[in-house]
């Protein structure tokens, strides 16, 4: 295991300086994020849109359908929307149990709902409709998945901390916030699950090494609650458990001993399956009340090309490639060949779950993933990409090569900044960006 940083009273001033930055900057992007929803409101093409939209709708609308309808069989939330109902939403009829099945799991809801019950009791304190989605529900979705990107972030920290020194991490943090479409997924459209799926995955990545030292109960469970959200929230980032049984596993030795730790351990092991199981329930008895089945395929009407997957598309087309839309992953890819000794660890479950994440976003029916800035499938891959950007930086030996590091991640974030913008005011499309589209981004005007 490598090695925790060393405390603060143990280095230089400078340095500690430094870490206190590092422990700040979730904070900061805190504030930073609540000018952005500020500046969103001002800039957004569509204000008459409810910020509780598209598929954000369909991960929140659990909570007014249980809490204030008091219908889980979502009759009544269907007919409030009359005339102007838009099948697209989620909500699918059932032919057997004559209730609707939600296409969205129920896990960014089940996050949401303090932020929920704040909101209920405000409506009421400024005579606003408590009806699940006035103003009050809308700010409280919205501050709640700032507060997600937040405690991701801070997470985040803590795995990066534990590797390289306080400039890296800062540095690091900086990139993986504002160069990527992470702070548009945590601002503009937080009421997606992509900021709640980014701090899971960032927990994850602060737990697993810290329960193979000391798998007790406690952490234990804990493990198995982080791993049961993440399904919870998004099926399909199922995938990124493979990072609990082979993170070290790296070659033949690793892996006896790995099975040699996990049997050694069948308690603490079990008590991760338990939690695991208990937070899964809570999908299986909704799938189970809406269809009479308890395993569900809920995005009935849409499936996977397996045979034509658009892998090139997906990652360097200028329509949605990850690649040309965040381009500092590449420094990433080139950070985990280059700084491999370090991130042994993270090298094998990292990969595989790139692989198959990858082959699966390409492999849907619509690989663009709809409106969306940038490829959101990968928004919550950030963190897992993260250590190694980390690991690029920290290989720079030169301090010309550094100087030269630190422009272009300058310029990677004032070009994010200004795309996010473009894409705020409704200049930059959500889908099916052309080469002259993206070109006029930077024409002014005649």
């Amino acid at each position: 295991m490598t090695p925790a940083s060393p405390p603060l009273a143990a280095t230089p001033p400078t340095t500690a300086w430094m870490h206190r930055a590092v422990r700040l900057f979730a904070p900061v992007v805190g504030v930073l994020g609540l000018l952005g929803l500020v500046l969103f409101s001002f800039q957004r093409a569509d204000k008459d849109l409810p910020f509780i939209q598209s598929d954000g709708y369909g991960h929140y609308v659990y909570l007014p359908a249980l809490f204030i309808q008091h219908d889980p069989t979502f009759h009544r939330e269907v007919a409030s929307w009359g005339e102007d109902w838009d099948p697209n939403v989620g909500l699918t009829l059932d032919e057997g149990t004559h209730r609707y099945l939600n296409r969205f799991p129920p896990g960014q809801a089940l996050l949401t709902l303090p932020a929920f019950f704040l909101a209920h009791a405000s409506a009421g304190l400024v005579g606003a409709p408590r009806d699940g989605f006035s103003t009050p529900y809308q700010v409280a979705v919205a501050l709640n998945g700032l507060l997600a990107l937040v405690i991701g972030l801070a997470l985040l920290a803590r795995v990066l901390e534990s590797l390289h020194p306080p400039p890296v991490v800062l540095a690091t943090l900086t990139a993986v916030t504002f160069a990527t479409n992470l702070f548009h997924y945590g601002t503009a459209d937080a009421c997606f699950s992509h900021a709640y799926s980014f701090a899971l995955f960032a927990a994850l990545l602060w737990l697993v090494p810290r329960w193979y030292q000391a798998p007790g109960v406690g952490r234990s469970l804990l493990l198995g609650l982080v791993a049961g959200l993440i399904v919870l929230v998004r099926n399909p980032n199922a995938i990124v458990l493979l990072f609990i049984p082979l993170y070290g596993v790296h070659d033949a030795a690793t892996q006896r001993a790995r099975l040699a730790f996990l049997r050694a351990h069948l308690r603490s092991l079990a008590c991760v399956l338990l939690a695991f199981g208990a937070v899964l329930s809570v999908l299986l008895g909704f799938w189970h009340y809406a269809t009479g089945h308890w395993l569900v395929y809920s995005y009935k009407g849409f499936g996977f090309q397996f045979d034509r997957p658009r892998v090139l598309a997906v990652l360097f087309s200028i329509r949605k490639g990850l690649f040309f839309w965040a381009p500092v992953w590449l420094f990433a890819a080139v950070g985990f060949v280059r700084d491999r000794e370090r991130l042994r660890p993270y090298l094998l479950p990292l990969l595989l779950f790139f692989l198959l994440h990858t082959y699966l976003v390409s492999a849907w029916w619509h690989w663009p993933y709809g409106r969306s800035f940038g490829h959101r499938a990968y928004t919550e891959a950030s963190a897992l990409f993260a250590p190694g950007l980390a690991g690029f930086l920290a290989t720079l030996r030169r301090p010309a090569s550094r100087r030269i590091a630190a422009g272009v991640l300058v310029l990677l974030v004032l070009l994010q900044g200004f795309l996010m913008l473009r894409y705020w005011q409704g200049k930059l499309p959500g889908d099916r960006t052309t080469w002259a589209v993206y070109r006029s981004l930077f024409t002014p005007p005649p």
